[in-house]
């Protein structure tokens, strides 16, 4: 492989571009701290290349392309959908300010988000009716998103789903509605036109929560961020609000957020361990899997610092977990609709046996664009699969990197189930509506235990790699 390079220090003013061949296993922890932790300072492997599209939500690839993935292996593929710095989210902070009569889109969602505490659905709506009222006709509003480029177009989505979706909540002390609802015209026709010409679903997701509803306190909005900048959870914070917009509820999103922040590097280096592999360049691939456990042991303490803030009364008002399936209810944010997950369970070659597990990724990767998809199977199809390659390669400091990796991730999911599992209690998640607290609590502890079991399946190297169930290919979108 050509020499390639990386990112030291990437999160200090000491950072510096060096030669991939003048990198120790060694990774040391940042000097500064971020939340009162120290995380590791994991290198950034450098991809040179440019990144296609700034796009996150449009389901189809830019210009309607889907690249050849497997003719361009893994690192070029990469380049492609991720950057350097700031893996597959925006390389500039989000802007939510828009021109003419569209401005007021934020402004109302804004002024929502306080009115929604109240928990008076009816009075709510009336409130929501009368500003929706005031808005010109859906024909200028639509005049206006027009004249903006793609990235700014999903930028309106965000307030516009938003506002669908406290306009459905009413009130987020009463359970979540059932069947069809829009909210008043024009939004709703606004929502609806923008939607088909980014190419989405025009409802929550974890992509429009964590990936585009973010800003930074100390950075101009559309301004290119480093790395650093992404890292800094103490300066995230959200433009929208969906509850008190307290702690707690900021608290949320930064531990969601914190997943594809700490896991930039992730990108890179797995996709490097793959290069390895084909070559048989065990140093390397030792090297790149030591930095894939390192991202992983950011996003693990960071996510095991930010879970148990989260006040579970508080989580259940969002209602961000509801599915939406046939337009039954809200939309959902969850974990598999998260780059960092989906690269990981292709890149360890996770293979989902629950069959509610395989039913949840099917209905969410409804949310997740088709290249994004395109990649991953690229990355799980890959041979030799990681596993094979460790297992046959009988070198102690690559098989101790790989084991290292598989039982991080492992702990990881086992984590997300017992804190995760006392936030849920009384909510829902994966999507689904079960039939009362307890089956939700029941089925989310139930089928989170089987991912840990999928995942630490992964570490037992004598046993051969095997391809998914054809159901469990078909919900990552693959045919067979």
């Amino acid at each position: 492989m050509r020499e390639m390079h990386v990112i030291e220090h990437s999160m200090s003013a000491e950072r510096a571009v060096v030669p991939l061949s003048r990198l120790s296993l060694e990774v040391p922890q940042a000097e500064r701290r971020i939340l009162g932790a120290r995380p590791l300072e994991v290198p950034l492997l450098v991809l040179e290349g440019e990144r296609r599209t700034e796009s996150v939500l449009a389901l189809a690839p830019p210009a309607g392309v889907l690249l050849d993935f497997a003719e361009l292996g893994p690192l070029a593929s990469v380049t492609a959908l991720a950057s350097t710095e700031t893996g597959f989210l925006q390389t500039r902070v989000p802007v939510f300010d828009f021109p003419g009569p569209l401005g007021r889109v934020a402004e109302l969602c804004r002024a929502a988000g306080a009115e929604i505490v109240r928990h008076d659905e009816v009075g709510f709506r009336s409130w929501f009716e009368t500003n929706a009222g005031e808005f010109p006709p859906v024909a200028e509003l639509w005049r206006h998103a027009l004249d903006l480029p793609p990235e700014r177009l999903e930028a309106l989505l965000v307030p516009l789903i938003y506002l669908n979706h406290l306009w459905r909540q009413g009130n987020p002390e009463q359970d979540p509605a059932l069947g069809p609802s829009a909210m008043p015209d024009p939004l709703h026709e606004l929502l609806t036109l923008v939607a088909a010409e980014v190419g989405t679903i025009p409802r929550f997701s974890q992509i429009v929560m964590t990936m585009m509803a973010w800003q930074l306190d100390g950075s101009t909005d559309g301004e290119p961020i480093t790395h650093a900048d992404l890292v800094s959870l103490d300066r995230m914070r959200h433009p929208f609000r969906l509850d008190e917009g307290n702690q707690s509820e900021l608290d949320l999103y930064r531990s969601f957020f914190a997943v594809e922040a700490f896991g930039v590097p992730l990108y890179g280096w797995g996709a490097y361990a793959l290069e390895c592999a084909a070559v048989d360049d065990r140093a390397g691939g030792t090297l790149a899997l030591t930095m894939v456990r390192a991202a992983l042991r950011n996003v693990y303490t960071y996510t095991k610092m930010l879970i148990p803030r989260i006040d579970a009364h508080q989580f259940r008002r969002l209602q961000v977990t509801y599915g939406w399936v046939g337009d039954e209810v809200n939309g959902v944010a969850s974990g598999y609709q998260l780059p960092f997950m989906l690269m990981l369970d292709a890149l360890f070659h996770v293979n989902y046996r629950h069959d509610g597990v395989v039913a949840a990724r099917a209905n969410n990767l409804r949310f997740v664009p088709e290249h994004w998809k395109r990649f991953f199977r690229l990355v799980y199809d890959r041979q030799p699969a990681l596993k094979t390659w460790v297992a046959e390669a009988g070198d102690a400091g690559l098989e101790a990197a790989y084991l290292g990796c598989v039982q991080l991730f492992g702990l990881f999911r086992q984590m997300h189930r017992h804190l995760g599992g006392q936030v849920i209690k009384g909510g829902t998640t994966t999507g689904r509506i079960f039939a009362d607290a307890h089956d939700n609590y029941a089925n989310f502890m139930d089928e989170m235990a089987a991912l840990v079991a999928d995942t630490t399946a992964t570490g037992d190297l004598a046993a051969p790699v095997t391809p998914d169930s054809p159901t469990a290919a078909a919900s990552r979108g693959e045919a067979r």
